[in-house]
């Protein structure tokens, strides 16, 4: 299995103003505390942590030269200022010259609908295409609509740009009881998987339950629902954490994900667990076992 959606972090080293509101995932997050986690799950691809800006570089050298034999970071998706629109060309230099960077995340879920629509971010959302990286996209169900209307244009303008929506665009559960209708998610994830060259990540869907009050049985329209929109080849695993320790942890999730994809045949299953991320993130494939005398 590969984690599409992992976060690491040590705010000894680099600064995270967010987490001063989540004081319980707020220390040192690393490979050795992921090991402790003994989530069976080694191959990952790393997500920025929204750390200062200015630090986005330092993150990416940070996590590049981690090394522990329980953790291998295949690929990173690292912070880039989209929003400088043409004048983000040098910062997505630096990121390419860093190997193990796949793509970049311009969180846009706390923003407002004028700054996603801004010509600025659409232009950097070109220019990233450009350069070959692909784009994470994380947004709260309200906003995609509007996030419809950028994709057209950024698809019009770069057919062949790679897109993964983030949490399979945030539905608020907890806010709708559980109505995959609410804020019009259903449609919008609907019209969402029209546009071929976008992809969507199965994750941090318990913290929008807002655990551990929530039931498990209520994820599931969730997941039934992005399995119909995007099929198993446009689909692919993210544990989120450890943002998802605020939620129930990663073992719970877990059995969330193999119950909902349980009934899938094993191709379709392998395509979730570790063959979408592959292809979209362009990693190496997993190496086949060697075979015993």
């Amino acid at each position: 299995m590969i984690d599409a959606h992992l976060h690491l972090w040590d705010p000894g080293r680099l600064d995270y103003d967010w987490l001063q509101h989540v004081p319980s995932i707020a220390g040192r997050q690393d490979p050795q505390d992921w090991a402790a986690q003994r989530t069976g799950v080694r191959r990952a691809v790393f997500v920025q942590a929204d750390c200062t800006p200015g630090q986005a570089l330092d993150e990416v050298d940070w996590v590049a030269g981690l090394a522990h034999p329980d953790l291998e970071i295949l690929g990173i998706v690292a912070f880039a200022p989209l929003e400088l629109g043409e004048a983000v060309a040098p910062h997505l230099d630096a990121l390419c010259q860093r190997p193990k960077v796949r793509g970049v995340r311009r969180s846009v879920q706390n923003e407002t609908d004028a700054f996603i629509a801004d010509r600025r971010h659409l232009d950097g959302l070109v220019v990233a295409a450009r350069h070959g990286l692909t784009i994470d996209l994380c947004a709260r169900d309200r906003q995609l609509p509007l996030l419809v209307g950028v994709l057209h244009r950024l698809f019009e303008r770069q057919p062949d740009a790679r897109v993964a929506l983030d949490h399979l665009g945030k539905p608020d559960i907890a806010a709708h009881a559980g109505d995959i209708d609410g804020a019009r998610w259903a449609d919008s994830l609907r019209v969402l998987a029209g546009f071929p060259n976008l992809s969507a990540k199965i994750s941090g869907l318990t913290t929008q339950h807002r655990w551990p009050g929530g039931r498990d049985e209520a994820l599931r329209p969730y997941i039934d629902h992005a399995l119909t929109c995007f099929g198993p080849e446009r689909l692919m695993f993210g544990g989120d954490w450890p943002v998802v320790d605020l939620a129930g942890g990663y073992a719970r999730w877990r059995v969330v994900f193999d119950a909902a994809t349980a009934a899938l045949p094993p191709r379709d299953r392998l395509r979730i667990e570790s063959g979408t991320a592959t292809a979209f993130y362009a990693l190496a494939p997993e190496r086949p076992q060697e075979t015993l005398p």
